[in-house]
């Protein structure tokens, strides 16, 4: 059974409260994000709004942690922005702008199906 909305509330609450103790008690933010399963950035928001003192960053919380090289090795070996942003406990948008900045192509939306040509498009053999 799902939660009423005073419920809801009330564990956004308590949830709240453990992410500022865990920061308190030294946890990083990315430690904190990914316990809770939250972006970085949402993370760093629910932290100022309950108190805690984090530095200003333009775009969220920095994640040092990324295995860059790796990402990168997987992208180009297929796998798919949004797995790899999954399996990295961060937004695809990061992954993205880690891909760009290290200048890797970005393959088309879709994968394959984006750029095979369509039976109808084909060349026949007819003369």
């Amino acid at each position: 059974m799902a939660d009423t909305p005073d419920e809801a509330r009330a564990k956004r609450i308590k949830r709240n409260r453990r992410m500022l103790e865990s920061w308190r008690a030294g946890e990083s933010i990315t430690e904190i994000a990914r316990a809770h399963r939250l972006s970085l950035s949402w993370t760093g928001r629910l932290l100022r709004q309950e108190g805690a003192a984090l530095p200003q960053i333009r775009q969220g919380v920095r994640r040092a942690d990324l295995p860059v090289a790796e990402i990168i090795r997987k992208y180009e070996q297929g796998t798919s922005i949004q797995a790899l942003a999954d399996e990295n406990a961060t937004s695809y948008g990061t992954i993205r702008r880690l891909l760009i900045k290290n200048k890797v192509r970005i393959r088309p939306h879709g994968g394959q199906n984006a750029i095979e040509i369509s039976p109808l498009l084909r060349v026949s053999g007819r003369a």
